[in-house]
């Protein structure tokens, strides 16, 4: 990925447009239902042989309510509809930033949705165990989408400070996640 590019936001009555940035391919879908909250991975946008990540804008939140694209890589206008998304209703999974959870602790959500592995091999430690002092940039888990493995990383964006400890893990090694979900609580 070269760079993170914003979602483009309007109203329609209730429910929450989230638009593209530019013109490209459509990839990394989230699925009806997904919550969505300010400066979460919202897929990528190819263009020009690079792709770019796109967030969701600061102030946006709400659950996913339109249907997957037709294409694994759809391609899209600029200010075409990627997202529609519904109000959450008190009480019912509000978000409130990236990196916050329900019950007001840090936690490091999974950019997308597939298997997560906290070991680059089954014979290998992990990457990092409970206790251990997270960076920027530091890798802390594996995620296979369609047989392929993407490292997951410790960013310092969203509300997460620069340096955190991994207080506990929140999903078991080898689990199914959702794109959003918590991987792992942070003290800071």
């Amino acid at each position: 990925m070269t760079k993170d590019l914003e979602l483009l936001a309007r109203r329609d009555g209730d429910v929450t447009l989230l638009c593209a940035p530019g013109v490209g391919l459509f990839t990394e879908p989230l699925a009806p239902g997904a919550l969505l909250g300010p400066g979460q991975d919202a897929g990528a946008l190819l263009a020009a042989g690079r792709a770019a990540r796109l967030l969701v804008p600061h102030g946006v939140q709400g659950r996913v309510v339109n249907a997957l694209p037709e294409r694994v890589q759809a391609p899209v206008g600029y200010g075409e509809v990627l997202y529609r998304l519904e109000p959450v209703e008190a009480g019912g999974g509000a978000l409130a930033e990236e990196g916050a959870d329900a019950a007001g602790g840090l936690v490091l959500p999974a950019p997308q949705t597939g298997r997560f592995y906290r070991r680059p091999a089954p014979d290998e430690p992990a990457y990092a165990e409970e206790g251990a002092e997270l960076t920027d940039g530091a890798a802390v888990g594996l995620l296979e989408v369609m047989k392929t493995f993407s490292q997951v990383h410790y960013q310092a964006k969203g509300g997460l400070p620069a340096r955190a400890r991994l207080a506990r893990w929140l999903v078991e090694d080898g689990a199914e996640v959702r794109a959003g979900d918590p991987l792992l609580e942070l003290e800071a």
